[in-house]
């Protein structure tokens, strides 16, 4: 701010600041801001009569340079040290893969029932070498690839022992043809049967097949749906399943332990087959018009379901009274058996199952009400072969 007199009379005049000069002052007023303001109290406050001591710990500053590592030189001596220890490790493991003692010299089987050891060993084929360089999981592999197999598993003993350990499947059925039996599994692989394996014999239910002409398989769902019949067969109808019978007509037949018999027909085809569900169903629904378990009738003919016919007198034939009696063996052991591989040539049997009589036909009686059916097995899911 000036002073200026005009005519002897003084005026204050104020003068214009540049950028600048407006942001100096605009500094130096922040700055006196700053140091007018009051001042923070100190974080430590100690007494003015408390000794202060030194602490031990020293400061950054203090501390001398920093201690380097000294680096490791690999002098000629220390590689020769270390490519002899890579040399004895190698020699080692060459000794491992070729003394005579690691080499495979024997092979373990457990959990055989049906099969033999040496058919398992063949299958197997475990090579000849070092214990050390067996591939467990390619001689399983080799081993489901048997169709009566579930499972397998393969592991090394040392010296030089591989074990096996498989579990069979199940038998479904047992076929006799031409005096010769044959434990069918589920999945339509074939083994033979004698009587040693008892439990196996009593359990599995029986298949006489007396068809003519050429040998022929059994188709895998026909073998489940024969099997799931077997079991479920004395919880509704009272009595077990003597036998199941194909005769010369290729007409089945499942005959009863208390004597009396149901014709469920052909069972060739895959309609044939998918038929077999409505006929036992209609069996079941006779329940309360005829007396399963002490029959007065010798077969129900189902080959029709929607009229079944009733006739005949109760009674087993011979080659049904001998299925659970073993048949001689047939020779020594067959390798193990692959699905679908057919059963023995059968010769056809002397008596053909008999058709049902038209002058003992029987129907149920109109005003009668059948009980309600409530046996049903699986549909098949694909074509039996033939």
């Amino acid at each position: 701010m000036q002073l200026l007199t005009t005519g002897g009379v003084p005026r204050a005049t104020t003068a214009v600041l540049d950028d600048r000069e407006q942001r100096h002052a605009t500094a130096r007023a922040q700055a006196a801001a700053i140091v007018d303001s009051p001042r923070r109290p100190r974080r430590f406050d100690a007494a003015r009569d408390r000794r202060l001591r030194r602490s031990p710990r020293r400061r950054s500053h203090a501390r001398g340079p920093a201690r380097v590592k000294p680096r490791v030189r690999w002098t000629r001596a220390r590689r020769l040290i270390a490519a002899a220890v890579l040399l004895i490790q190698i020699a080692l493991l060459g000794l491992a893969l070729l003394l005579p003692a690691f080499q495979v010299r024997g092979v373990s089987i457990s959990g055989t029932r049906l099969l033999s050891a040496p058919d398992l060993v063949a299958a197997a084929d475990v090579p000849h070498q070092s214990i050390f360089t067996v591939d467990a999981n390619a001689i399983r592999q080799r081993l489901l690839a048997l169709p009566w197999l579930r499972d397998a598993t393969v592991s090394t003993e040392l010296p030089a022992t591989v074990r096996i350990a498989v579990v069979e499947r199940a038998p479904a059925l047992r076929v006799r043809r031409d005096g010769v039996d044959m434990f069918v599994a589920g999945n339509g692989a074939v083994a033979p049967a004698s009587g040693a394996f008892e439990q196996a014999w009593s359990s599995t239910p029986v298949l006489l097949d007396d068809r003519a002409g050429s040998s022929q398989p059994i188709a895998a769902q026909l073998v489940q749906d024969l099997s799931l019949v077997a079991q479920r067969f004395p919880a509704i109808f009272g009595c077990g399943v003597a036998a199941y019978q194909w005769g010369v007509d290729d007409a089945v037949s499942i005959w009863s332990t208390s004597g009396w018999r149901a014709i469920v027909g052909h069972l060739d085809t895959h309609d044939d087959l998918s038929a077999l569900p409505a006929q036992l169903a209609s069996l079941s629904s006779l329940r309360g018009q005829l007396n399963f378990a002490k029959p007065n009738f010798g077969y129900v003919d189902l080959e029709n379901p929607a009229a079944p016919a009733i006739g005949g007198s109760a009674g087993l034939p011979p080659e049904v009274l001998q299925a659970g009696t073993p048949a001689p063996a047939a020779g020594p052991p067959s390798p193990p058996a692959t699905a679908g591989v057919p059963l023995p040539t059968p010769k056809p049997s002397p008596s053909p199952s008999p058709s049902p009589s038209p002058g003992t036909k029987q129907t149920p009686s109109p005003n009668a009400s059948p009980t309600p059916a409530n046996f049903a097995i699986v549909e098949p899911t694909q074509p039996p072969g033939h």
